[in-house]
């Protein structure tokens, strides 16, 4: 009887996370749509009327709000103060409204905070006592998971940036063969490209315009791409700026490199891609069969948890766990070293 009881919680519990990720999942593409349509509104006949916000609209200033009060009193403890500084990289300082590294550590409090929330109700329904430990655990996994968010955000934007990265040496190379400048490059780059790879060319002509050292800014421009074309680009115009030469045939062998690089790369991947393949599904067998086993029998992994040993193994299981992915990703992974 336990167990039945049991899994009816668990099972209520997942269709309950279920709904708030659908809701949150609605929120995001209702938003998506509301910009996309505020966008073009103004190039349809029949403007769309905006002067009374919608739900969200007012949801989300009223959270603006009380993140703005949140984070000035953030301001006022040095530990948050000196926290926040590693939160500036992901900050965009080409946007009108200049981005606040500690808005990010708001964020990730409000989360703790909803992580709380999110326990003391789950206990509820089991008509259990919340215990400190439960709310302390709650709490980290809230404020770190935007990490995990931010750090997942960056990777794929340098995907994008490494993706795009030829069609703009490609352009800077066609535009040196018309006799422009570099700053004329660059700006053709930052208008013709979309995405992040524009974005980072127009913070590059924004500090050329004014009126910063190029080596300066291609530098920066490197730190924050990290990529090896970027370095190519950094180091052929810091070498032609010192030595002078042609900068066409200089540019030329950079498309030949990231060109043969790119499709070395490709190949590779089409190679490794069954591997990788086995790898990602070996890596989801154990909690799939992890997961049958709890719905069958929920008590089955209960001395996991509740003996001395039981801990160990656990924790021994984890080790070896992670030792596995990490072996198999070093197996896995391919670099082309060009």
């Amino acid at each position: 009887m336990p167990n039945i009881y049991n899994l009816d919680i668990f099972i209520m519990q997942s269709i309950l996370i279920i709904i708030v990720i659908g809701i949150i999942i609605f929120i995001l593409r209702f938003d998506y749509t509301a910009r996309l349509e505020r966008r073009f509104s103004k190039y349809s006949v029949n403007v769309i009327n905006q002067e009374e916000l919608s739900l969200f609209d007012k949801f989300k200033e009223l959270y603006l709000e009380k993140r703005q009060k949140l984070t000035k009193l953030l301001y006022r403890i040095k530990i948050f103060d000196n926290y926040s500084k590693k939160y500036e990289k992901y900050c965009d300082n080409t946007r009108i409204i200049r981005e606040d590294p500690m808005d990010y550590i708001s964020n990730k409090m409000i989360t703790g905070i909803v992580g709380i929330i999110i326990i003391l109700l789950s206990d509820v329904l089991q008509y259990e006592s919340v215990t400190s430990f439960q709310i302390i655990l709650a709490f980290l996994v809230g404020f770190f998971v935007p990490d995990i968010l931010l750090i997942s955000r960056q990777k794929y934007r340098k995907m994008q940036i490494e993706r795009d990265m030829l069609k703009a040496i490609i352009i800077m190379n066609n535009s040196f063969k018309s006799g422009l400048s570099i700053m004329q490059a660059i700006y053709i780059v930052s208008n013709e490209l979309d995405g992040p790879i524009s974005e980072e060319f127009k913070k590059m002509y924004i500090d050329l315009s004014f009126g910063l050292n190029m080596e300066v800014v291609f530098e920066r421009f490197t730190k924050r791409v990290d990529t090896k074309e970027a370095k190519y680009i950094t180091t052929s115009l810091n070498v032609l700026n010192k030595t002078g030469g042609n900068i066409v045939q200089v540019f030329a062998s950079v498309e030949r490199n990231s060109f043969t690089r790119k499709k070395l790369q490709e190949e590779l991947g089409a190679l490794a891609a069954s591997s990788k393949a086995i790898y990602k599904i070996l890596i989801v067998i154990p909690f799939i069969l992890a997961s049958l086993i709890f719905i069958l029998n929920p008590s089955y992994f209960a001395p996991l948890f509740t003996t001395s040993i039981g801990i160990f193994l656990l924790i021994v299981i984890i080790l070896i766990y992670v030792l596995y992915i990490i072996i198999i990703r070093k197996v896995v992974k391919v670099k082309v070293m060009l």
